[in-house]
Parts: C-alpha cells; sequence; structure tokens
C-alpha cells in the first residue's frame, strides 16, 4: 500500500474536519452588515416621508447636500429620532452614489453616516421611554449603516497605513483632518501582542457546521500575533502565529451635541479595538451587543500551520517531531477560568478540535467559565513516552499558572480526549502502581541495577501518579480495549513504517545488559509503537491496555464517554468504523453517549452539544451558578 492510499483511507477513518480559509470574493468581501445594505441605493420610503413631513422634497431634487443641511439645522434645534436616522440614510446613500468616481468624498459621507447612526442608536434624548425600540427596524438597519460605514472607513484607513493599538489614523474628511485615536481596551492580549489587524470580512471560511457568529455594533476584525524570536517564558504555551477576535468600534463625535465653533479645528474620536470575549456589549446602558467574529480569525489561524504535515512526521518519524510536543493557548492565561486541555488522537493533530472549538465558544456562558488549551504531541511515540510528556507539559502548566496554588479554576481542569487521546488523558487520573512495570519482568524496578539517569528517565515512563488538578475527563471515540484497525492492513502498514528514535532502545538495552536475568530480551529491546498498542487485547494477555483498566483512578475525578456508531442498533453492534462499543466502554462513568457518527466523534454536533453540556454542569460544581437561559446570555447566532 503507498503512502498516498494509506493517506486517503486513514483520513476517512479517522475522521480528520476539511476546513479551509480563502480570501473572500466579490461582496463576500464585505462584512455582513455591508451585504444587508447592498440594495439600499436610493432613500428608503421612511426616509422619503420624513423629507416630505418636513417639506424639504424640493430641497432633495435640487441636491441631497441642500436636503442634508435642513435636516441637520433641524435635528440639531430639535432632536427627533426620525430625523436623525433619516440623516444616517441618506449620507449612506450620498456615499454609495460617490464611491465609483469620487471615493475620496465618499468618505466623507460614509463618516457622517456613521456619526449620526451611533447617535441614533446611543443618543439620550433619542432613546424611546416604552422600550419598544427594539420593534423598531430602523434600530437593526441603523446598527447596519454604522457598521457598514465604518468598514469603508476602516478599508480607507487601510490604504494610508497599518491600523494599530495605541496609533492614530489621519483622514481628510470635508477637506480637514479626522483623527483616530486607536485604543486596545480592556483586553487579555497587550498592546505589544497585535502585529497586524485585518478585516475578518477579508476571509472566508468552509469546512465547519455554522459560524459563530454575533450581531451588533462594530465591525469584526483579525488580531495577529507574530512570534518575534525563540518563546520566552511568558509565551512558552504560544504557537508561533497567534490570531483572535478584535471589534472595532467607533465613538465618533457627535454630530448633535458637537458645539465646536471652529469649523477648522481638526476632530477627534477614539476607535476601540474591543476583545470580544471580554466585552459583550456596548454603549452603557443601552447594552447594544458587540459583533463579533469568532470563526475565522480561529480558523485563519491553523490554516497558516503546517500541522496537516506534522500528523504524519508525528506517526512516522515521531523523534524528528519530539520537540514540537508542547500545550498551547488560544489567547492568554486567564486566572479564573478552568482549563480545559484537548488531546487529539493518532495520526492526527490540534486541527481535529477546531469544530467543536468554534462551536463551544458559541456558548458564552463557556466563554466566561473556561479557557482552552491543546495538546500536541507525536502520535508514534509510545503510549508510556506520550503519556509522560503529557504529564510533564500539564506539571509544568501548573508550575507557571498556579505555582501556589492561588488559583481553584486551575484545579478544577477538564481533559478532552479523542482517540488515543483518550488513553492518555485516562492515564493522567491514574495511579500505575507497578502494573506496567510487571508488562516487563517480575523483579521490583528498587532491585533493578543500572546508570542513574537511565533508571530515572525509565522510571518517568513506567511509574506514575494522578494529577490532582485534573478533575474530569471526556473520552470521544476513545479505544480503551483496542482496535481492530491496529490488526488491518492500514494498522500494519502504518505501524511498519514507524521509526522511532533508537534513544530508548539504548536504555532498554542498558538495562538488560546490567541485569540480564531480569527481562526477556526479545521483548524488552523496545516498547511497542503507538499502533501495536492500539491492537484488541484480550483479557487474559498482559498488555499496556490492560494494565492501564486494571490502575486505580483518583477519588475525585469524573468520567463521561462519547461513543460513535455508525449505524443504528444494540451496543453489540455499535462501532465507528475504528473503535466498537466493547472498547470505548468504560465502566465506572458519570454519563455515555452514544451519538450516529463515524470515528471523527469530536466534529459530531450531537457529541459538541454533549461537551458542552458536561462543562456547564461542571462549571456549576466547582463554584459557579448554572447558567439560566436568557435573553442577555443566549448563545450567539450561527449563520
Amino acid at each position: 500500500m503507498s503512502l498516498a492510499c494509506l493517506a486517503i483511507v486513514a483520513s476517512t477513518l479517522v475522521g480528520w474536519p476539511d476546513i479551509t480559509v480563502q480570501p473572500s470574493r466579490g461582496d463576500r468581501a464585505h462584512s455582513a452588515s455591508f451585504r444587508n445594505l447592498a440594495n439600499l441605493d436610493r432613500p428608503s420610503d421612511r426616509t422619503l416621508d420624513t423629507i416630505k413631513r418636513y417639506d424639504l422634497s424640493r430641497q432633495y431634487r435640487f441636491g441631497t447636500d441642500r436636503a442634508l443641511s435642513s435636516l441637520v439645522k433641524l435635528a440639531r434645534e430639535r432632536p427627533e429620532p426620525e430625523l436623525v436616522y433619516a440623516l444616517a440614510e441618506l449620507c449612506w446613500v450620498e456615499g454609495r452614489r460617490l464611491e465609483k468616481w469620487r471615493k475620496a468624498t465618499a468618505i466623507d459621507y460614509y463618516v457622517d453616516s456613521v456619526a449620526y447612526a451611533h447617535d441614533f442608536l446611543t443618543d439620550p434624548e433619542l432613546v424611546r421611554p416604552d422600550g419598544q425600540r427594539g420593534s423598531d427596524p430602523r434600530f437593526r438597519t441603523a446598527m447596519d449603516l454604522y457598521n457598514a460605514g465604518l468598514e469603508q472607513i476602516l478599508r480607507a484607513a487601510q490604504t494610508v497605513g497599518p491600523i494599530t493599538p495605541e496609533g492614530s489614523i489621519k483622514l481628510k474628511i470635508r477637506g480637514h483632518d479626522q483623527v483616530f485615536r486607536v485604543s486596545l481596551a480592556n483586553s487579555a492580549w497587550a498592546v505589544d501582542d497585535v502585529d497586524k489587524i485585518i478585516l475578518a470580512s477579508d476571509y472566508e471560511v468552509n469546512g465547519l457546521i455554522s459560524k459563530t457568529y454575533q450581531y451588533g455594533l462594530g465591525v469584526p476584525l483579525i488580531g495577529v500575533r507574530l512570534a518575534d524570536g525563540p518563546a520566552q517564558e511568558e509565551t512558552r504555551f504560544y504557537p508561533p502565529e497567534m490570531t483572535f477576535p478584535l471589534t472595532a468600534y467607533l465613538k465618533p463625535t457627535s454630530r448633535l451635541r458637537d458645539t465646536a465653533s471652529d469649523a477648522n479645528a481638526v476632530r477627534e474620536c477614539t476607535l476601540e479595538l474591543v476583545d470580544p470575549v471580554r466585552t459583550r456589549t456596548v454603549c452603557p446602558p443601552m447594552l447594544i451587543p458587540v459583533e463579533s467574529d469568532y470563526s475565522t480569525p480561529l480558523a485563519y489561524m491553523w490554516s497558516r500551520t503546517d500541522l496537516n504535515r506534522y500528523r504524519w512526521t508525528g506517526l512516522l518519524r515521531p523523534d524528528k517531531a519530539l520537540d514540537r510536543a508542547n500545550l498551547m493557548l488560544l489567547r492568554p492565561y486567564e486566572p479564573g477560568k478552568i482549563p480545559v486541555v484537548m488531546v487529539h488522537g493518532l495520526i492526527s493533530s490540534p486541527l481535529a478540535w477546531i469544530p467543536m472549538i468554534n462551536e463551544l465558544l458559541n456558548d458564552p456562558h463557556v466563554q466566561q467559565r473556561y479557557q482552552f488549551m491543546l495538546y500536541m504531541y507525536p502520535t508514534g511515540v509510545p503510549v508510556p513516552i506520550a503519556s509522560a510528556m503529557l504529564r510533564e507539559s500539564l506539571r509544568e502548566a501548573e508550575r507557571k499558572y498556579n505555582p501556589n496554588g492561588t488559583d481553584p479554576a486551575f484545579d478544577q481542569m477538564v481533559l478532552l480526549g479523542h482517540s488515543m487521546g483518550g488513553l492518555l488523558s485516562h492515564v493522567m487520573t491514574l495511579d500505575s502502581e507497578d502494573k506496567l512495570w510487571q508488562l516487563n519482568t517480575d523483579r521490583p524496578f528498587k532491585e533493578i541495577d543500572g546508570p542513574k539517569e537511565v533508571l530515572d528517565e525509565l522510571q518517568g515512563y513506567f511509574f506514575f501518579k494522578p494529577l490532582p488538578f485534573v478533575k474530569r475527563v471526556v473520552f470521544l471515540a476513545t479505544p480503551h480495549r483496542g482496535s481492530d484497525l491496529s490488526r488491518s492492513l492500514v494498522g500494519r502498514v502504518s505501524s511498519g513504517l514507524i521509526s522511532y528514535s533508537d534513544h530508548i532502545n539504548e536504555l532498554l538495552a542498558k538495562l538488560v545488559k546490567e541485569n540480564p536475568d531480569a527481562f526477556d530480551k526479545r521483548k524488552f529491546r523496545r516498547l511497542p509503537t503507538s499502533i501495536e498498542t492500539l491492537e484488541s487485547i484480550s483479557p487474559n494477555i498482559p498488555s499496556i491496555l490492560n494494565a492501564i483498566l486494571m490502575m486505580k483512578p483518583h477519588s475525585d475525578v469524573v468520567y463521561h464517554s462519547i461513543i460513535g456508531s455508525l449505524k443504528p442498533g444494540g451496543v453489540v453492534r455499535t462501532t465507528d468504523s475504528v473503535v466498537n462499543y466493547g472498547s470505548a466502554h468504560l465502566d465506572g462513568v458519570e454519563s455515555e453517549l452514544i451519538v450516529r457518527s463515524d470515528h471523527g466523534v469530536q466534529k459530531d454536533p450531537e457529541a459538541i452539544q454533549e461537551v458542552r453540556r458536561i462543562l456547564l454542569k461542571h462549571a456549576a460544581a466547582s463554584g459557579g451558578a448554572t447558567p439560566s437561559r436568557t435573553a442577555s446570555a443566549a448563545p450567539t447566532g450561527s449563520r
């Protein structure tokens, strides 16, 4: 079997997500608000009624500017919602009319449209006391006018220079300088973290179940953080390139309240870069939601990695990928939020978790209570070594983020493990005693002779205690008793291709040499590969998987199982094409759910909703109230 054929078969069985990110084309290269206004090339009937009501029809026929001047005067003398809305809409229509041949002049009108729309939405005198404003269709359209106009301003600014936090943007508006002071507001990101800003609408994502998008006020952006040399202690768990959601929110000078007497004075206003994970509303006391796009930055980040290639390197040449084994954060660590560590499976990478993360971010309660960490490791290494690597990464995270035990949220860590990643996650909660060691010899480890450094390293692989800060584990399609795939042609070919470092073999050879009567030279010359470990097992045959099943779990840990099934039917027939029910089932779990899915259960919608349920329950049990489904805290809209 060629490597290409193996890749095709494996991708089908293992369930890799097919997510692509590409530059937007046509009108897709604009925000949702801009597309909503695509047909607004003339005033609406309601705005025309306003023009008629104030006897401005004749002026409007002779030129938009005449009608605008009269409306401005009326609105300043007597602020009325219909007057201010008409100004916002007329300015937008005029800007669109001028866009093709007088782009610089069009920006003048877009700035005015944004300012009037902001006044309409936020000015205290224009807020109706009867609470019915939300039923007025002009309210949503005013948000679109604001967002689409701001998008045009940002695109004009990008032609002058990059948008940078704590910087400024200077544009000529009606012949005079307009300065936009850029500010990074209430964010987990530092100013130095934002190396580049991209409009999220410049890219489109394919392959996700849905797009996690919150409608509201502002223009969604992609913030980009680039690695500057080798990782420092503070950025130990940062990927080389991180992208994250931001939203541009402009606080324009009020066109109704601006009392500046000098028409030539430089106008200044603030352009806030809002972190939508921390700030979900703007414009108090109205509390308008922040428009935000979580999916595009997430997909953009992973589209710029080499993880598709890494999953093969990690399987077939694991020694070449050991230095990249690491926890990876999606945003700076935030004390008070519970870590959720996601561990991928065989022939896979952190990309496998993108569909689930995208959907979980759709719930504001999950956003508020949790932070996600992805664990990446070469899947060809033997299971004892892979689990030791994960254990050390988690301990390192504890030393870095909770060294004194002052963050109780860290001690509520949740592990999500898919396939082989579920086995590694399980081991984090177990006491090995001497179960693994006894697979190799009956002689106690303390009686084995050998160099101290050799014994110390091997002790870390064969002996371990549960990590006390791991409180819950979710198994997704986890082969606790192995998989027939390992014995299939795919498994045999894959296992035969795996080339592992001679380092471990040399360690074992040294022990055999020092203790010739303690080991079977044929069995102890190397550790089984990950694929060999995952072969289906008999309860009576000594194996790594049987040893794991015999280990005692930490008393405080809670387990859940999510199992895939290609066909409906009883549990005897249940299989996801890689792992059958008998292997995926684990006694003593708090919950077990069978979903209609292949082995890629981590991207199945029902499985994702089950993970969400488990996380919300865990948050409530960890000291937070059970979230109520209020309108203000409803999941963000998917489209």
